[in-house]
C-alpha cells in the first residue's frame, strides 16, 4: 500500500486517518460521513468536499507537499496538530489493532446468564471490568468512578428504605423517602456511567478506523449487555480485521419483548381456564345448597310415598330464603328441585339460568339427574349433569 493510496478525512472539526482507498469508499456507500466532510490525500494542493474526492486528486509531484490545514465549519485546522505518526506510509489498519488493548470479549449473553446464576453478584463485578477497559484507551474516563459511586448510593439507600419500613409502624418515616432518592441517584450515576463509556470508545475508536455505533435508547434500556455486545465486536475486529458482522443490537430487544409475548400466550391459555373454573365454582354452590333440599324432599317421599307440593310442605324455608352468593333461589315444585342464579355476582354466563334436579324413584330409593329444563351451559355442569 502507498502513501498515494492513503485518503484523510476532516469532519466535525476533527481530522482523522490516513485510511485506504476501498474503505473511504464503502464508508461514503453506507453513510458515515457527515455533510461537511472534507477529503485530502498526496499531491491534492487543497481539502475538498468529500462529493469531489476522487476528482480532485492531482497526481504525478515528485515531492508531494504536507497536509495543508483544512476549513470545516468557518473554523482552521493545522496539519502540525496531530500526531506526526498518522503520515507513517505503514498499513495504519494494523498497526492500530496491535496497539488497542484487547477488550473483555465475554458473550454478552453469558454476562447475563452469570448475572442470573450468581443472584447478581457477576452484574455488579462486570461494569467495573468494562469501565477498566475504558480507561485504557481513554485516561481521562471517570466511568469507574461514577460505578463505584452508584453502588454506594444504591447499598446506603437499601439500608435507609428498609430501614424506614420497619420504623413505619413506630410512626419514623423519614428514612424511606431519603433512601428512594439515594436508589433513584443510583440509577442516574450508573446510566451516566454507561453513556460516558460509550463517548469514550466513540473519541478514541472512530479515528482509527473503526467506526462504533451505539444507539442511545438500546444502551439506556440495556447499558451493560449492550456495550458488552459492542466490546465482543470490537474483540472480532482487533482478532480478524473486520467489522462484519455488526455488534448485537436487534436480539437484545427481541428478549425485551419476548417475555411479554410469551406472557400474553400465557394469559391466553390461562384467562380462559380460570374463568371456567370461577363459573364451575359458582354452580357448585348452587348444588351444595341443594343437598340440603333433596335430603328433605327424600324423607317426605319416604314418609307420605309422595313429592312434596313446595317448600313448605317439605319442610323448608321459602325458596327466595335458600340463597348464596351466587343462588337467588332453591326452589322445590312440580316435582322437582329448582335452583336459580339470578344474583348480581353471579358470572354472566350462568346470571337468570337454572339448574333443574329432576328425583327418579327406584323401589323407594331416589336418585337425581339434571333436568333437560336446565339452561346453565352444559360446559359448566359438573359431568354427571352433562346432557
Amino acid at each position: 500500500m502507498t502513501i498515494d493510496d492513503q485518503i484523510w478525512i476532516g469532519q466535525n472539526g476533527e481530522k482523522y486517518g490516513p485510511y485506504p482507498e476501498a474503505t473511504v469508499r464503502q464508508w461514503l456507500a453506507e453513510g458515515k460521513f457527515a455533510a461537511d466532510a472534507l477529503v485530502w490525500r498526496e499531491g491534492m494542493p487543497d481539502w475538498v468536499p468529500l462529493s469531489g474526492m476522487f476528482s480532485a486528486t492531482a497526481g504525478g509531484q515528485q515531492q508531494p507537499p504536507p497536509p495543508p490545514g483544512f476549513r470545516s465549519s468557518g473554523h482552521a485546522y493545522a496539519a502540525d496538530s496531530f500526531s506526526a505518526q498518522r503520515y507513517a506510509p505503514t498499513d495504519h489498519s494494523n498497526v492500530e489493532r496491535a496497539e488497542l488493548p484487547m477488550p473483555p470479549s465475554l458473550h454478552w449473553g453469558l454476562v447475563l446468564l452469570f448475572t442470573v446464576i450468581s443472584f447478581g453478584i457477576f452484574g455488579i463485578i462486570w461494569p467495573f471490568i468494562q469501565a477498566s477497559w475504558v480507561r485504557k484507551i481513554d485516561s481521562g474516563s471517570k466511568a469507574t468512578l461514577l460505578l463505584a459511586l452508584a453502588f454506594i448510593a444504591c447499598a446506603v439507600g437499601e439500608v435507609f428504605y428498609f430501614s424506614g419500613i420497619k420504623s413505619l409502624a413506630t410512626g419514623g418515616s423519614g428514612l424511606t423517602g431519603l433512601g428512594g432518592l439515594l436508589m433513584l441517584s443510583y440509577w442516574i450515576l450508573y446510566l451516566v456511567a454507561y453513556f460516558s463509556m460509550a463517548g469514550s470508545m466513540r473519541r478514541n475508536l472512530i479515528p482509527i478506523g473503526l467506526p462504533v455505533e451505539i444507539g442511545g435508547i438500546t444502551l439506556f434500556f440495556f447499558n451493560m449487555y449492550y456495550l458488552q455486545g459492542q466490546l465482543s465486536w470490537i474483540a472480532h475486529w482487533k482478532n480478524t480485521g473486520r467489522t462484519e458482522p455488526k455488534a448485537s443490537k436487534g436480539v437484545l430487544w427481541i428478549l425485551l419483548v419476548l417475555p411479554f409475548f410469551m406472557i400474553s400466550i400465557l394469559a391466553a391459555i390461562a384467562i380462559p381456564a380460570y374463568q371456567n373454573y370461577i363459573i364451575r365454582t359458582q354452580v357448585s354452590e348452587g348444588l351444595t345448597l341443594a343437598e340440603g333440599t333433596k335430603t328433605a324432599f327424600t324423607e317426605y317421599y319416604t314418609h307420605r310415598h309422595a313429592v312434596p307440593p313446595d317448600n313448605t310442605a317439605a319442610g323448608l324455608d321459602p325458596s327466595t330464603s335458600i340463597t348464596g352468593r351466587y343462588v337467588s333461589s332453591v326452589d322445590v315444585s312440580g316435582g322437582k328441585i329448582t335452583v336459580a342464579f339470578d344474583t348480581a355476582g353471579a358470572n354472566v354466563t350462568i346470571r337468570d339460568k337454572v339448574l333443574v334436579l329432576t328425583p327418579t324413584l327406584n323401589a323407594g330409593q331416589i336418585t337425581w339427574s339434571c333436568n333437560t329444563e336446565t339452561t346453565v351451559p352444559d360446559k359448566d355442569l359438573p359431568i354427571a349433569c352433562r346432557h
